[in-house]
């Protein structure tokens, strides 16, 4: 089965907005996603990239089907593609994507958040806390691939992606959105089908595959500590 038609089946879109608001620039940085702008998001289906911004024109994604439309037209799609039974992946989404998407846009789809589903995972290897992994390096270790970008090395990290906005390399941006959540939507797909992951062991600082069998049960409930 394609990634396309599992994500279809299951009610899936993998997706990330991106804020330019500066962290550093607020009194509680991340910890308040109502502070921040939303100035751009890319919503993954499988096939389908489509990207809501307002300061470029047309992205192209190689291999993909690309849509991209001003931000004043995403409640509108929202509305249309996705409805209470579908669910949203990110990747970190918990805390900030979702609640910035969700501040001046209504949705009936719930979050998923795979960086929640991973740290279980290794806290569910080492037997004590939860580890944070980078999307990129996790990508890498799980051999999956996305085509927005020539290279993960290009993936830049939030501070640098502001950086690029601010210069006016929009479309830089736009890739790196493109590209997480085509990885996003890999990596959830593989860890539910394959209910395993590969993760740096901190003992061998060598690659390990861990069993998550407890995706079977979408109602985990995960704890940091």
């Amino acid at each position: 089965m394609s990634l396309y038609d599992w994500m279809k089946a299951k009610k899936l879109i993998a997706y990330r907005v991106f804020s330019s608001t500066d962290a550093s620039d607020l009194p509680q940085g991340w910890q308040t996603p109502k502070e921040f702008s939303l100035d751009a998001a890319a919503f993954f289906d499988g096939q389908t990239m489509t990207i809501f911004t307002d300061l470029t024109g047309r992205i192209l994604i190689k291999k993909k089907t690309t849509k991209t439309y001003p931000l004043k037209e995403m409640q509108e799609w929202l509305n249309k593609m996705l409805d209470k039974e579908t669910n949203l992946v990110g990747y970190g989404n918990r805390k900030f994507d979702h609640p910035l998407l969700t501040l001046k846009h209504w949705t009936q789809a719930e979050p998923i958040d795979l960086s929640d589903m991973v740290a279980e995972a290794s806290k569910k290897h080492y037997g004590d806390y939860a580890r944070r992994y980078d999307l990129r390096h996790l990508s890498t270790l799980n051999r999956k691939k996305q085509t927005a970008l020539p290279h993960l090395s290009f993936m830049l990290k939030p501070i640098a992606l502001i950086s690029e906005w601010q210069r006016g390399m929009i479309r830089n941006v736009l890739r790196v959105l493109a590209a997480e959540v085509e990885l996003i939507a890999e990596l959830y797909n593989h860890m539910i089908v394959n209910e395993e992951l590969r993760i740096e062991d901190e003992m061998t600082e060598r690659p390990v595959t861990i069993p998550c069998h407890f995706v079977r049960d979408r109602t985990f409930a995960f704890e940091e500590e």
